[in-house]
């Protein structure tokens, strides 16, 4: 074999490697709104209802997906916003009725003042209404670090599109 098929050849298994695999991951775009109860410890018990956006790729490396947020809240009379990134393991099959998910993730909260940052864990369920869209409802338990810490349950609700 020459050279030049040789190249040809590993060019093509290269391409098929990485192209494959990237047909099998589904993009994500998530809207819905979030209702958080933080519990401080050295403080008082707050309320808040954000509205977020989420972006990601589920299936990225075999059941596991990584995730993106954006978040704008109102909280106390103030305005605020948040960025996050999370890992999620999806237990169930693509656009098949119920699929249970799991996941951990780290959060950066804008506002107030202050900068907060959090560590969270995922627990949920998405709902395929059909192929390319889904009800997601979520819980994520944080424990969040600015000044002291303080531990918030988040609960979620939205639609997951895929395009």
């Amino acid at each position: 074999m020459s050279a030049v098929k040789t190249a040809k050849f590993l060019l093509l298994a290269l391409a098929l490697g990485v192209g494959v695999p990237a047909l099998a991951q589904r993009t994500y775009l998530e809207a819905g709104t979030r209702a958080d109860m933080s519990f401080s410890f050295a403080q008082q018990t707050a309320f808040s209802l954000v509205a977020v956006v989420d972006a990601g790729v589920r299936d990225l490396a075999g059941p596991f997906g990584v995730g993106g947020r954006f978040g704008i809240g109102v909280a106390q009379g103030g305005a605020a916003f948040e960025l996050g990134l999370s890992g999620l393991f999806h237990f169930g099959k693509y656009g098949a009725g119920m699929s249970p998910l799991a996941g951990f993730g780290f959060r950066v909260f804008f506002g107030g003042g202050q900068t907060s940052f959090g560590l969270n864990g995922v627990a949920g369920i998405e709902y395929f209404v059909n192929r390319q869209v889904a009800f997601v409802a979520r819980a994520e338990p944080t424990l969040w670090f600015a000044g002291g810490a303080s531990f918030g349950l988040d609960l979620r609700a939205g639609l997951r599109v895929y395009p």
